[in-house]
């Protein structure tokens, strides 16, 4: 990762602060969901620590970057590997790296499906609601496990043309159908070896769409058309302060952000109309982009260090997300 020259001491406080006030209520009230606590118990204090300085760290990192797509993939990654790897443990080693000690499948969609089609267990819907209060549709930029794969298979080539209303048409078409899909299974009776097995199949289609269409699109497919909880979060992040604004003053029109959009949220009209499109997920990748710098953030109209403390909330959560984020 690229080199810090200089520490900003406003990010690296809101991150160190942030990290913290996630974590510290989690050791006092259930202290066993933090890995640490579970192998040795009285050492969930230093995994805090520990994830509290790489927020620190990873705050001045996105601050000073260049390249913010570059670094936002590599800590997305790094984030999808620890949740796959603690899955894998928790399967064939020890169970202690479940988050339950119960198997559940890492699919998003299940996320909407399972508590439709068992009536109960609304905890992972309540967890993504309050990702989205803490970092909006940034959620399937930075957080989303899957969608890390998404973006891999994407990223070599430039985005091409999709028609964007058929895409969004599509996206909360399939929000409705793994509703209804869901609904059937359940007062049909289907046994879980069903369900199961519906819920790999819709699985096994996403990893097909991202290594066939999105690698040969350069555009995200599944997160922005295939995956119901991108729809989900699409809509509800609109309730979210933050958007990524376009100073029509400065703007040259060279329309070099929109290669850089794997969600298909800067088309000419956006850029003509000032502000990010439908799709945005505040992945901040355009505002790196843009040679004139004419992309921002804005927080109810104001762009002054919006995008310092933003960024330093995301780092903080994924922090946060490394310690609390797995099945």
């Amino acid at each position: 990762m690229e080199q810090i020259k200089n520490i900003q001491p406003r990010s690296l406080l809101i991150s160190t602060i942030f990290t913290l006030v996630l974590l510290i209520p989690v050791l006092i009230v259930k202290p066993d969901i933090l890995l640490a606590e579970r192998f040795f118990p009285g050492s969930g204090w230093i995994e805090i620590a520990l994830l509290t300085i790489y927020a620190g760290w990873l705050s001045q990192v996105m601050i000073h970057t260049k390249n913010i797509s570059n670094i936002r993939t590599k800590y997305w990654f790094f984030f999808s590997v620890i949740f796959f790897t603690q899955f894998t443990l928790g399967l064939f080693v020890n169970d202690n790296f479940l988050m339950t000690g119960d198997l559940h499948l890492p699919i998003p969609a299940l996320i909407i499906a399972a508590p439709v089609y068992r009536g109960e267990g609304y905890f992972m819907p309540i967890l993504l609601i309050s990702t989205l209060a803490l970092v909006g549709p940034a959620w399937c930029s930075s957080f989303c496990y899957i969608g890390s794969w998404d973006n891999l298979a994407a990223l070599k080539r430039r985005p091409k043309k999709v028609n964007r209303r058929q895409t969004i048409i599509i996206r909360y078409a399939m929000i409705a159908l793994v509703v209804a899909v869901s609904l059937i299974l359940r007062y049909a009776g289907a046994s879980i070896t069903v369900v199961i097995a519906f819920a790999i199949g819709f699985g096994l289609i996403g990893v097909f769409i991202m290594l066939y269409f999105s690698r040969k699109l350069g555009y995200m497919l599944h997160c922005t058309t295939y995956c119901p909880i991108g729809g989900v979060v699409t809509l509800l992040g609109k309730l979210y302060p933050v958007r990524v604004k376009i100073d029509k003053n400065t703007c040259t029109s060279c329309s070099i952000c929109t290669t850089h959009c794997k969600y298909d949220a800067l088309s000419s009209d956006d850029i003509k109309a000032g502000e990010a499109g439908w799709n945005c997920t505040l992945c901040g990748d355009c505002l790196t982009s843009c040679h004139a710098s004419s992309i921002s953030f804005s927080f109810f109209g104001m762009k002054k260090n919006t995008w310092e403390v933003y960024m330093s909330i995301i780092v903080a959560t994924h922090a946060a997300f490394l310690a609390l984020a797995r099945l």
